[in-house]
């Protein structure tokens, strides 16, 4: 019996060391670099463009100083970094390469953003979409410690709010913005779940598991599959139909559909795991709302 005893003791030290060092691994993995973006000046409003009449990718405009041609990077609150595509900016001029970072200095609409730490990807093809010279991903380390207005009512951005708006005071809810990670709290049929906000996956409502897909969908409701990528994954979605709201603190919104994805990476699914969220909203489910958010005070309102 003491022999049993002892070794109980042992497996339950050695399950919660592994635990701990898995916190660690974890936490470490997942947490991103040092943010090195400089921004400067209050953004005005910036026209959100759209690859096309389904809203799939939310494209803002981008400047360089003495050129006329209009670049456009993806708005994507999934990615913790704002990044250059390697093949899209080779032989641009205002973009210099030391190793594998970029430098450079760019007006999206009054504000400056520049860094000599930008990330570059090697990032499928020179990415040029109906006339639209896609050159990079715009990430959630331009909303770090600033406020934000994303409207998709009227079809705009802006960045680095100078002061909060006054209609914006009241009925705002925390959020969590750990690891550069828009992750809002909902209640879906009663029960409070956490939400990734990821705009890269604009044309989607709610993607979530498989197995709360099939509780909120529809009897008999007809399911589309699509192919699509994640940065380099196939991805296959599966969309189909629901009735069901999801509570936003005071603001109910509909869901006319619920997805849910196979493909994503192990990296992805530990994420949502290790995070505890049930799930990513895309900007589908926005399209007639405007998003305060402001990372100084850990506040969000959506109106």
């Amino acid at each position: 019996m003491k022999i049993f005893k002892k070794v109980l003791l042992v497996l339950l030290v050695l399950i919660l060391f592994s635990a701990i060092l898995g916190y660690f691994y974890f936490d470490r993995k997942f947490s991103p670099e040092k943010n090195y973006l400089q921004v400067t000046n209050e953004s005005g409003k910036v026209s959100i463009k759209w690859t096309d009449e389904e809203k799939k990718a939310m494209l803002l405009p981008i400047h360089f100083d003495s050129d006329t041609t209009t670049y456009y990077l993806q708005f994507d609150t999934g990615s913790p970094y704002t990044i250059f595509y390697k093949k899209s900016i080779s032989g641009n001029p205002h973009i210099s390469i030391n190793k594998n970072r970029a430098i450079s200095s760019f007006k999206i609409g009054d504000s400056e953003v520049k860094s000599k730490q930008f990330k570059i990807i090697d990032f499928g093809e020179k990415a040029n979409e109906k006339g639209f010279e896609i050159i990079g991903t715009i990430g959630t380390d331009i909303l770090e410690n600033r406020k934000t207005i994303i409207n998709f009512k009227e079809n705009y951005v802006i960045f680095n709010l100078s002061s909060e708006p006054q209609n914006f005071k009241n009925n705002a809810f925390d959020f969590s913005f750990k690891k550069r990670k828009i992750v809002i709290p909902a209640v879906l049929e009663n029960i409070d779940e956490k939400f990734l906000y990821d705009s890269g996956t604009s044309g989607y409502e709610l993607l979530t598991n498989k197995e709360i897909w099939e509780k909120l969908k529809l009897k008999n409701s007809k399911i589309r599959e699509e192919k699509g990528k994640s940065w380099n994954n196939i991805l296959t979605t599966y969309t189909t139909e629901t009735n069901k709201n999801i509570e936003f603190h005071n603001t109910k919104i509909p869901l006319h559909e619920i997805t849910y994805v196979e493909g994503y990476s192990k990296t992805q699914y530990y994420l949502m795991k290790f995070s505890g969220m049930s799930g990513m909203l895309g900007n589908k489910i926005f399209f007639e709302k405007q998003l305060y958010i402001d990372t100084e005070k850990m506040k969000m309102r959506i109106e």
